[in-house]
């Protein structure tokens, strides 16, 4: 029998190989026996890199919203290699460059014959897609050269516009800092163009872990400001906890090695007749550097 187009292998990975997504495949061991192109641009390890490794170990170093590694029975992927059931979930990837990104996985078995499970394919793709309002102003020109993300003039014209629009509206909306610990001492150890990659990792993190309609904007030369929708206080203390887990699980590269970001997140809520300064000095308690994690400010929302 003649085989056709359609009967050939070559055609069905070809077809895997260019989907828009990242697909891997992964044997019983868990090493990789595939991975596309897509995954490729996800998370920045190229075919050869990936091939062999551990699907869900330090290649990817999957993670869930608290930053706690997917492992043993908490990994999705080791109940569909073991009981063959297929799992959809949300994670966190680390990319090759070290910043955290959100994606949504799916996993399904692949069976022999005898229907037992031989292995696995992951399909995942990027769970939060940031991009540019446009139904806004432009934003040439507005973004921060450094991280790519809003500048400090941009966003505390955004603040500003939040303030005004709160006392229109008497809706108030969620405040997260975030400040990056150790830049100074980071800078002087490893010379003054090391401080861009920590800056930018921090901020690709935050960027592609955060739900879009959080404002990320650059503030002080350490520090990031996240604006929520919501004045939600708990929602706004799960973002500043998450923004503090994920960034905190990234690592910087410089020269070959790898670095663990540092910081801390602070959180409070904006609520009608505050103040911007009062609001913004209230993130800063003193105890906010030792803590080194989330911390709600006192007093200055409701």
């Amino acid at each position: 029998m003649v085989e056709t187009l359609f009967d050939s292998s070559e055609l069905y990975r070809s077809v895997l190989e260019d989907l828009p997504i990242g697909v891997y495949i992964v044997d019983r061991q868990r090493r990789v026996r595939f991975w596309n192109s897509g995954a490729e641009h996800l998370v920045g390890h190229l075919a050869q890199e990936a091939m062999g490794q551990d699907g869900t170990g330090p290649l990817l170093e999957p993670c869930d919203r608290k930053g706690e590694r997917l492992s043993g029975e908490r990994d999705p992927l080791s109940v569909t290699l073991t009981h063959g059931h297929p799992q959809q979930f949300m994670a966190y990837f680390r990319h090759k460059d070290g910043h955290r990104i959100a994606v949504r996985v799916r996993t399904r078995a692949i069976l022999e014959h005898n229907d037992a499970v031989k292995g696995a394919m992951v399909v995942f793709e990027e769970g939060f897609i940031f991009r540019e309002d446009s139904s806004g102003p432009p934003m040439y020109g507005c973004l921060d050269p450094v991280t790519g993300i809003p500048s400090h003039p941009l966003t505390q014209a955004v603040l500003k516009e939040c303030m005004a629009g709160m006392e229109r509206t008497r809706r108030g909306f969620g405040l997260v800092r975030v400040r990056v610990l150790g830049l100074d001492e980071f800078r002087s150890k490893h010379g003054i163009q090391s401080a861009f990659p920590l800056l930018r990792t921090t901020a690709q993190t935050l960027r592609h872990s955060l739900d879009p309609e959080i404002f990320l904007g650059r503030w002080g030369e350490d520090e990031f400001i996240l604006v929520l929708p919501s004045a939600n206080r708990v929602a706004t203390a799960v973002a500043a906890d998450t923004a503090w887990s994920l960034v905190t699980k990234s690592e910087v590269r410089w020269w070959g090695d790898s670095f663990p970001v540092q910081a801390v997140a602070m959180y409070n809520v904006a609520q009608p007749g505050d103040v911007l300064e009062k609001l913004l000095n209230g993130l800063e308690p003193a105890h906010a550097a030792a803590a080194g994690r989330a911390v709600g400010a006192a007093g200055t929302g409701g």
